[in-house]
């Protein structure tokens, strides 16, 4: 995979748009910045990170060879994969949380927001943003924030945990399209943060309610079971875990 390192910049995510919108014959490619000046996360919102002390980067990955219609499958395999490289970092307690935080300790330490470049009714290319918490000891105003060294109060080397890391997910691209949707799904249900646990949820109106994580449907969609024993369903922006 090539690898591109950058001082500052305003979006690795949109960087990486803009090199496959000029160059559509681009190769896998990563962007890693030093200083992200405007990181996008899930549900509009700024992913704010310290410079120099974590980990901001997206891969251009084109033909990643999943369909439009299974574009939560990608999303559900790197946010399994980023868990599964960083155990060998001894984190404690890792998982993903819906749809694709990464969590330790209770504690979010990354995310992950792909967007897709759509060509013909196929994706021509998918962008992956990670951004990862490492060694950023504060997170004023926070507090369900956290990063590698506050919940192990160890230092770790960045290029070390970006080569873990690129490692692993390059391996995952390449072989994802020869993997069956039951088999990624099942990964990474075993890897979901507080499924079949009683939890606090919610909704766009502030209305909490509590309920159990049931299962995660092929599109993406969150399946709840509420004390009432019905089961809903919801997507991205229609309910929030509260944790």
């Amino acid at each position: 995979m090539h690898l591109i390192k950058v001082n500052a910049i305003n979006s690795t995510n949109s960087f990486g748009r803009e090199m496959f919108r000029e160059n559509p014959q681009l190769p896998a490619t990563c962007i890693v910045a030093k200083n992200q000046l405007s990181g996008r996360g899930q549900r509009g919102t700024v992913w704010n990170s310290e410079p120099g002390e974590n980990l901001t980067f997206s891969i251009v990955y084109p033909k990643p060879g999943i369909s439009p219609d299974h574009q939560f499958l990608l999303s559900a395999a790197v946010a399994t994969t980023i868990v599964e490289a960083l155990d060998q970092f001894e984190l404690p307690r890792l998982k993903v949380k819906w749809p694709n935080d990464i969590m330790s300790a209770n504690y979010k330490i990354g995310g992950v927001l792909i967007e897709n470049v759509l060509n013909d009714g196929k994706v021509a290319a998918s962008i992956i943003g990670v951004g990862l918490n490492v060694n950023q000891k504060a997170f004023s105003g926070l507090p369900q924030a956290g990063s590698m060294f506050s919940v192990t109060q160890k230092r770790f080397d960045l290029d070390e945990v970006l080569a873990v890391l690129l490692y692993a997910l390059e391996k995952e691209l390449d072989q994802l399209s020869n993997k069956r949707a039951a088999e990624i799904l099942t990964d990474y249900k075993s890897q979901l943060f507080r499924i079949h646990v009683p939890s606090t949820f919610e909704l766009p109106d502030k209305t909490l309610f509590t309920g159990m994580i049931a299962d995660v449907s092929l599109s993406g969609k969150l399946l709840v079971r509420t004390e009432e024993e019905l089961l809903k369903e919801f997507d991205l922006k229609e309910v929030r875990l509260c944790f």
